[in-house]
């Protein structure tokens, strides 16, 4: 199993154990433009209180265990938590209509 898969796993079974819908939760891995390894956790809009925690205390917890993992491998590693609502927002709406700033 490779590092990013093994990272899944780990990350999967922490969250399964903080959520309350296990069910509904999703992990999708991909990479962005600096080439860290990204993962995207789609929740039910309730359970994505219990992973960010109080003042996200948790979600900050589980970033440090997942970059000192990460670390040994020696891959960067990025972790986002929504809820699946919230995406769609954001695939509905669109990249950003602000213009990009003048140059000067």
């Amino acid at each position: 199993m490779d590092a990013p898969e093994a990272l899944r796993e780990f990350l999967s079974y922490v969250v399964a154990n903080l959520i309350d819908h296990p069910q509904q939760a999703t992990i999708a891995i991909g990479t962005n433009v600096n080439g860290a390894v990204t993962y995207r956790v789609q929740l039910a809009q309730e359970d994505v209180r219990h992973v960010i925690g109080k003042n996200g205390m948790t979600v900050s917890a589980i970033r440090s265990l997942l970059n000192t993992a990460a670390a040994k491998h020696g891959i960067k590693i990025s972790l986002k938590v929504g809820s699946a609502k919230e995406e769609d927002a954001e695939a509905a709406s669109g990249p950003s209509s602000d213009p990009p700033p003048a140059a000067e």
